[in-house]
Parts: C-alpha cells; sequence; structure tokens
C-alpha cells in the first residue's frame, strides 16, 4: 500500500511529460560527501527507473540490486583523500580568499584526477566502441567535463549548491557583481565598498579562471582523455544544461537564462519511523529535544579540543536530551543528556515533534531539511557557502549563527535556548515550510524532465544564450565603448581646432 502514492506519480509523469526511447546515460560525479551527492543519487535512480540505462561513477553508488540498469564503477577511495585532506582545518588556516580558493581548488582537482586513473574507468574512457546519448557531470570544475568532450555527447552540469562564476559564464548566465559567489557573503546595504569588493572579485576571479586553472585542467584532461581531446575550454562551451540546487528560501533571486534550471529538496522524502531507541529517547525529551551534527564534511576528530569542550559542557548545562551525530562515538564526560551515534537519520529525527532546535553547520541539503520540517537552527559555519547560507537563515530570524573560532559554552547554550523559547522562529521558519514546499514538481522530477528534454532536442541548442558564445569585449560593449569615446574625443578635439581657428580669425579682424 504503501508504494500506490509513487505508482500514481510515475503514472502522472508518464501521462503529462513526452517520452523518449532508452538513452545511455554517463553520470560522473567525484566529492565524497554525503551530504553532496544525497541530492543527485536521486537523479541517476529515477533515470534507470524510466527505462534508461545509466553509467555512474560515483564515490557513494546505490548498490541497489533492483536499479537493473543502473551500473555503477566505485570510487568510494577518494573518501581516505578527503579525511587525510582535513578541509575544514586547510580552508581556515588562510586568511586570504587567494590562498583558500586556489588550496580548494587544488583539493577538488585532486578529487576529480585520482578516479580517472583507475582502471575501470580508464575502461570506459578508452572504449572506442562506446557512446553515451548524453552525460551528466558534477559541474563544480572544468576537467570533469572531459568525459562530456571524450563521448561528443551532450553535457549537463548539476551542482549540489550555488555554483561558482564560471559556470554561469558557460552558460551565458548573468552574473552582476552585486550577487554573491560560492566564496562570498552578501550584505544589505549594497555600499560602495562591497560593490567594489564585488567588481574587483569578478575581474580577479574570471583572470584566474581563465589563465591559470583551465589551461592547467586542459593539460590533466589529455594526460588521461588523449590529445585528440577538444580544448577543455571549448568543451565547457558544448554544456546544454545547468541544474543549481537553489530555492527561494535561502537564495538571493536572479535572473536565468532558460537552460539554467533552479532545483531543491532533491533529496527529501516522507519521514519513516525511527529505530525504538531513538524513539524512545526523544519521546521521553520532556523539554523538548536539540539535534545537533556539523554534516559529514566537518570530522568532529579535526575540530579544536576547545570547541568540544564548549559544546560538552553546554550540552551539560541544558533541560533538553540532545542526539549527537559524531564520526567520534565515544566522548569522555558526557552528560545522560546526551545520546552520541556516528551515523543518524536526519530527516526521520527532524520530523519528530519533540525536537525543537537543529544545530548545523549551515549546509544545503540539511537546511531544506530543517525548514521543511518546521525546525529552527542555530548555525556554525565553516566553509564554502556555509557562512552566506546562516547569514541569510539569521537575517531571517530562522537561526542564531555562532562563530566556530570563538564559540564558548555560553554562547551556545544562549544560542539554543533563545531559539527553543522564543516563537518567532518556530513561525518564520513554518512560513518558510510554506514557500519551499509550494513547487509545480519535486526537485528529481523537474531534473530528469530537462534531461529528458535535452535527450529529445539532441543538446537543445535552441535555449543556448548568445551571450555564452561571446567574447567578454562583445558581453560588455568594450568595443562600443572604445568606438563610442573615440568619436567623443574626436568631435571634442574638432571643436577644439574650430574654435582656435575662430579665435585667430577674431584676432586677425581686430588687428587689421
Amino acid at each position: 500500500m504503501n508504494n500506490i502514492p509513487t505508482l500514481f506519480l510515475h503514472v502522472f509523469i508518464f501521462v503529462n511529460f513526452p517520452s523518449i526511447e532508452s538513452a545511455k546515460i554517463l553520470a560522473v560525479t567525484f566529492y565524497p560527501s554525503y551530504s553532496h551527492q544525497v541530492g543527485l543519487k536521486p537523479i541517476w535512480r529515477e533515470l534507470s527507473l524510466r527505462g534508461h540505462n545509466v553509467t555512474s561513477i560515483t564515490p557513494i553508488p546505490w548498490k541497489d540490486p533492483s536499479l537493473t540498469n543502473l551500473t555503477e564503477i566505485d570510487v568510494g577511495f577518494v573518501h581516505k583523500i578527503a579525511e587525510e585532506s582535513n578541509l575544514s582545518t586547510n580552508l581556515s588556516k588562510s586568511n586570504t580568499l587567494m590562498g583558500n580558493f586556489l588550496w580548494l581548488h587544488g583539493y577538488l582537482t585532486r578529487l576529480t584526477e585520482e578516479p580517472m586513473k583507475r582502471e575501470d574507468v580508464q575502461k570506459v574512457i578508452r572504449n572506442r566502441d562506446e557512446h553515451f546519448d548524453i552525460v551528466i557531470v558534477e559541474g563544480l570544475l572544468p576537467l570533469i567535463y572531459a568525459y562530456g568532450g571524450r563521448f561528443h555527447a551532450p553535457i549537463v552540469g548539476v551542482s549540489s549548491l550555488s555554483p561558482f562564476l564560471h559556470s554561469h559564464d558557460l552558460m551565458g548566465n548573468p552574473t552582476h557583481p552585486i550577487y554573491p559567489d560560492l566564496l562570498t557573503v552578501a550584505v544589505d546595504d549594497y555600499s560602495f565598498t562591497y560593490r567594489l569588493k564585488g567588481f574587483l572579485y569578478n575581474i580577479w576571479y574570471r583572470a584566474l579562471f581563465y589563465w591559470y586553472i583551465l589551461p592547467k585542467e586542459d593539460k590533466l584532461a589529455r594526460k588521461y582523455f588523449g590529445d585528440d581531446l577538444p580544448y577543455l575550454g571549448d568543451i565547457l562551451m558544448n554544456t546544454s544544461l545547468l541544474l543549481v540546487n537553489v530555492n527561494p528560501v535561502m537564495h538571493i533571486p536572479r535572473p536565468n537564462v532558460p537552460n539554467v534550471i533552479e532545483i531543491s529538496q532533491m533529496h527529501i522524502r516522507d519521514k519513516l519511523s525511527l529505530p525504538k531507541d531513538l524513539q524512545d529517547f526523544l519521546d521521553s525529551s520532556k523539554k523538548g529535544a536539540v539535534y545537533f551534527s556539523l554534516g559529514s564534511n566537518i570530522l568532529n576528530r579535526n575540530l579544536s579540543p576547545n570547541f568540544i569542550e564548549a559544546i560538552i559542557k553546554a550540552f551539560a548545562e541544558l533541560p533538553y536530551n540532545i542526539l549527537w551525530k559524531s564520526d567520534v562515538d565515544y566522548v569522555r564526560n558526557i552528560s545522560n543528556n546526551v545520546l552520541i551515534r556516528k551515523w543518524l537519520p536526519q530527516q526521520d529525527i527532524l520530523g519528530h515533534p519533540k525536537v525543537k532546535v537543529f544545530v548545523t553547520q549551515g549546509g544545503v541539503q540539511s537546511i531544506e531539511e530543517a525548514i521543511y520540517h518546521g525546525v529552527p537552527m542555530v548555525g556554525i559555519p565553516f566553509l564554502a557557502d556555509q557562512p552566506q547560507n546562516i547569514k541569510t537563515l539569521s537575517e531571517k530570524e530562522m537561526a542564531v549563527p555562532l562563530n566556530f573560532e570563538t564559540m564558548t559554552k555560553d554562547d551556545l547554550k544562549r544560542a539554543i535556548v533563545e531559539v527553543v523559547e522564543n516563537e518567532q522562529y518556530k513561525k518564520n521558519i513554518a512560513e518558510a515550510a510554506r514557500i519551499l514546499k509550494d513547487q509545480p514538481l519535486k526537485g528529481v522530477d523537474k531534473a530528469v524532465y530537462w534531461i529528458e528534454y535535452v535527450i529529445r532536442h539532441k543538446g537543445a541548442k535552441h535555449l543556448r544564450s548568445p551571450a555564452a558564445d561571446m567574447p567578454y569585449y562583445k558581453y560588455f560593449m568594450v568595443d562600443v565603448a572604445i568606438f563610442l569615446l573615440a568619436v567623443c574625443c574626436f568631435c571634442v578635439c574638432i571643436i577644439g581646432r574650430l574654435y582656435t581657428l575662430l579665435l585667430k580669425k577674431n584676432e586677425k579682424v581686430k588687428r587689421n
């Protein structure tokens, strides 16, 4: 009986969406984080269920034998690279935007490159008889787009968070300097200083990307795909569709060209029953419960002892039961009101009525789950888009922000109590949930529709903005501006010359 709603959904999609013949699809993802992949994996599953033959190169495979149309190449070994890289610590070592960006680029490049060395991946790349009708890539870095160039197939880029500037560029999407990037934080006043920084950042980022990163990754692509591969920059310009995980609650509204599609709540599902020990623990929470999780990228064993000690002491002084997701399941001096697990069913916990607050690092997927279930937050952001996400929630009074570098026991305790006892946070999150849920299609159905649209229309070139193929001097009308400036200068010179001649003539008349 539980499958009846799903059956009706598939019937609805089949009847209302144009069907196509089975296509061969290659899907390549590289980032070994559950929070990133949880928003992408449902796409491969749904495509396979709709009859397409999907080959997925992924660090987090489904491993579901019932998905007979899904072939998975497991590159989960990159989890070890991620753990050794210690993302949160290394990104906080440099206080400069340049330092953080270059370190992050090197880290992401390694995660993308290492799977290319694997024999099972090379077998796919080297097979000259292999073809794919479409290639879907996790579009954070240019290197991964080489798969699309190798198979001469239309490319769909997908991102589990708001993308970098270059992703907008390759689609011809407007990128006004006031819009925050993945590495920058927006403000409300749009002051001269903020606008100046945004303008300079747009120039700096593009110079670094197009003159340093793109040529460097083009060399890497040729190393693994062969010298007959087109230039990586040209491959990027063959991108047919960009799917970005943004939503109207957390992100600034922006204009998008037709082939940039906003999707959200890709991973949201109906609440399931909790294991008995967790159900009993939450049910026994007389004054409510707190759920604490810093996601899959922030490992507790890499955090400072002072930070962990502040958490432990704050929990001991709170009157609530606390569920703590931690990669370290044994913590000394933990109080009796705290239950620690290495893994917890987050969506099902947030759906429990006793959970009053969610302490989170501020990842998009975690925030979507919290909003969906109406749970206000305490945000402790660390990296990437997390500071911007928590800032947005704080401004809308859906979360209280904390700084992980300066947070004390009293700060955390005060923030949790504030969110639990102030009903305004609950009211605001409920309104946000109504906005988030008000969409014509579920995110995964929307993504699948547009992917099949690209397949049906052989790359859907008719959706491509002409701005995507213009050089910058044309797009920003630099040549037009120079021409008009030259005309103005010429006119000024002519007028000046005529004025000089007229003065000389008048002087001559006077002398005569």
